[in-house]
C-alpha cells in the first residue's frame, strides 16, 4: 500500500516537473556578477522550446549610449529569433558603452570576460547548443563582436557586425570565423572607405573584409550576391574550413540599423525599409556551426 501511495505521488508530480524544466518563453531580465560588478541583460526565449532540444544562442550587442532593451527595439530581432528558434541575449554595457579597443568613451571594463561568463551561465540554465552560439552588434557593439571573435575564437560559430570593425591593432587569433558584415555607405561615423572619427581610426570595409579573409584562408575572387540600387552584397567564393564571408553596402543608409527603427536621422543619416539587416543575419546564422 505504501509503495502504491508513493507511485501515485510520483505520477502526480511528473507533469509539474516537466513544465518546470521547460524554458519560459518571452522576455525577461537578469543580472550576473562579474569582477565584483552586477552586470545586466535582457533575454528573449522563443515559444515552443523544450529542455531536451538544444537551440542556438545569439549575443546581440547594442551601440554606444544604448541598452539591451533599446537594441531589441532598434533591430526588431525578437521576431527573427522567434521565427528561427534563437535564444537571444541583449547584454548591457557599463555606462552604456563597450570596451572594444580604441573606441568609445575610454571604457576599461572587462567586457570580453563578461560575455564569456554570460554565455557560460546561460548554458547552465537553458538548452543552448555550444556549437551554435553567434554574435552580432551595432557600432560600438559591432566592434566588441569583432574583438570577441579575435580573443575568444571558439565562442562564436559566426558573427554579423553592423557598422563597426575591429578596433585593436591586430587580431590575436588566426582561427577562421564566418562573418556577414553590413554597413550604410553614407555612415559618417564608421566610414565605408575608412577614416578617423572622434579621435580614433575606423577601418574601411575593405580592410575588415581582408582581415577576416586572411584568417579564413579565402581566395581573392569576389562573387556578387545582390545588386540592387538600394543594396549590394558580395562574398569571397572559396574559403578554407567551411568559412563563409559576405558583406553588404547600403548606398542610401547612414549610421543606422538597416530596416530597423531609425534614430536621429538628421545627425546619423537616413535608413531604409527595403533591406532588413535582422532578417539577413538570421538567415546567415541558420545552419552554421563551429568549424572543427
Amino acid at each position: 500500500m505504501k509503495d502504491l501511495f508513493s507511485l501515485l505521488v510520483l505520477v502526480l508530480l511528473m507533469p509539474r516537473i516537466a513544465v518546470a524544466a521547460a524554458p519560459t518563453a518571452g522576455v525577461s531580465h537578469g543580472k550576473l556578477a562579474q569582477d565584483g560588478v552586477q552586470r545586466s541583460y535582457r533575454l528573449f526565449i522563443p515559444q515552443g522550446l523544450k529542455r531536451d532540444s538544444p537551440v542556438p544562442l545569439v549575443v546581440a550587442l547594442h551601440g554606444g549610449l544604448g541598452t539591451g532593451d533599446l537594441f531589441a527595439k532598434q533591430t526588431g530581432f525578437d521576431a527573427v529569433a522567434q521565427a528561427e528558434g534563437l535564444i537571444t541575449v541583449y547584454p548591457d554595457g557599463l555606462g552604456k558603452v563597450w570596451n572594444a579597443g580604441r573606441c568609445c568613451g575610454g571604457s576599461q571594463s572587462d567586457d570580453v570576460g563578461f560575455i564569456k561568463a554570460l554565455v557560460a551561465d546561460l548554458m547552465t540554465r537553458l538548452p543552448i547548443d555550444a556549437q551554435r552560439v553567434f554574435g552580432t552588434g551595432f557600432s560600438n557593439g559591432a566592434m566588441l563582436t569583432h574583438r570577441l571573435a579575435c580573443e575568444v575564437p571558439q565562442l562564436f560559430a559566426a558573427i554579423a557586425p553592423v557598422s563597426g570593425g575591429l578596433m585593436l591593432p591586430s587580431c590575436a587569433s588566426k582561427t577562421p570565423v564566418s562573418a556577414l558584415l553590413i554597413q550604410g555607405r553614407l555612415d559618417r561615423r564608421i566610414f565605408w572607405e575608412g577614416g578617423t572619427f572622434d579621435g580614433s581610426y575606423r577601418p574601411s570595409m575593405a580592410e575588415t573584409v581582408q582581415s577576416i579573409a586572411s584568417r579564413g584562408d579565402c581566395d581573392s575572387e569576389v562573387k556578387t550576391l545582390l545588386d540592387r540600387p538600394d543594396a549590394q552584397c558580395w562574398s569571397r567564393t572559396t574559403c578554407g574550413s567551411g568559412v563563409r564571408l559576405q558583406w553588404c553596402g547600403l548606398p542610401a543608409v547612414g549610421h543606422q540599423w538597416p530596416g530597423g527603427k531609425t534614430y536621429f536621422p538628421r545627425l546619423l543619416g537616413p535608413n531604409t525599409e527595403t533591406f532588413d539587416a535582422s532578417a539577413q543575419i538570421g538567415a546567415f546564422f541558420s545552419g552554421r556551426r563551429l568549424t572543427p
